[in-house]
């Protein structure tokens, strides 16, 4: 009987999608929810479109190629050079494509990658077809994510609809967060703070007062409840501080005369936002990564960029 791993799935014609599934699939064979893809189409991308760390937790770099026929030695080369400018450095860089295994693609990669070796440079590997579609087939629920006209659900039981609707719904609450910004604008400290982190939370509020959101999962909900929680803190002291905006750049800037606090009052109100800031990055922290190992279904990189239009022209 034809199993997934046996079976002829054709890949994606998008190479927006081939860099969904390969990011999927190398998740998976590292057993690494948090890679991250590098960049958008457009820019200079050092010969990376996904990185993060392996099983041994080495940095690594994939580069994904939506190609019709196999993949030609002069192009591993071209992508290795690239990829050497990429900083932090490689420890190793996989080259993901859509085509066939190649034999003498294989020998040649092996052989450039022990030349390599020798000269303390990170070796290079290609990753085929068949390899992505066998590691997308360790999580049924991934490959059906990614593949779902090939594969026909069974009767769901009421915990599977459950999920489903928890899965609706906290896709349409992170929708309105922009994770990736958020996370730039609260390195700025208590001086400066983005209006969009008071606009996201009003956002956050209307989706989760709606009467059709509703979580079963009571992690996920907790999970909520605490980014909310602390979300509203941090804006509620950012509403009593002595800001003035600068209108040009759509941030707050705390009153501070020679970069000292006019008084302690005003200095220990500094403070308490400081420490409300790192509240609230160690919530979306706890938040995003009970997504990542028990959501894989929702993707947060995609949903960031669907929140960016939201708040500024991208």
């Amino acid at each position: 009987m034809p199993t997934t791993t046996t079976s002829r799935l054709p890949p994606p014609t998008s190479w927006d999608e081939f860099e969904d599934v390969c990011k999927s699939s190398f998740s998976l064979r590292w057993a690494n929810p948090n890679l991250a893809r590098h960049g958008r189409q457009g820019q200079k991308q050092d010969g990376v479109d996904i990185y993060g760390v392996d099983s041994l937790q080495s940095f690594v770099g994939i580069q994904c190629k939506n190609t019709i026929s196999t993949i030609s030695q002069q192009l591993i080369e071209s992508e290795i050079l690239k990829a050497e400018k990429f900083t932090p450095h490689l420890a190793a860089l996989y080259i993901a494509t859509t085509a066939d295994r190649d034999v003498n693609i294989q020998a040649f990669a092996r052989k450039l990658s022990e030349e390599r070796r020798t000269q303390c440079k990170f070796p290079v590997d290609v990753v085929f077809w068949p390899d992505i579609v066998h590691d997308l087939s360790r999580e049924k629920a991934v490959i059906r994510q990614h593949f779902p006209q090939y594969f026909s659900l069974p009767s769901q039981t009421p915990e599977q609809l459950k999920r489903e609707k928890d899965i609706d719904n906290i896709s349409a609450f992170i929708e309105v967060i922009d994770f990736s910004s958020t996370y730039e604008h609260l390195s700025w400290g208590a001086k400066y703070i983005h209006l969009s982190i008071l606009e996201q939370l009003e956002n956050m509020n209307n989706v989760e007062r709606s009467p059709v959101f509703n979580l079963h999962d009571q992690d996920l909900l907790a999970a909520v409840n605490e980014l909310i929680g602390e979300w509203s803190d941090l804006c509620s002291l950012v509403r009593q501080a002595p800001y003035d905006l600068i209108e040009h750049q759509n941030t707050l800037r705390f009153c501070m005369p020679g970069d000292f606090c006019r008084n302690q009052e005003e200095n220990d109100m500094f403070e308490k936002i400081d420490g409300k800031i790192g509240n609230l990055i160690f919530s979306i922290d706890a938040f995003c990564q009970l997504i990542n190992m028990a959501y894989l279904e929702v993707n947060l990189e995609r949903s960031s960029l669907k929140a960016r239009s939201l708040y500024w022209k991208i």
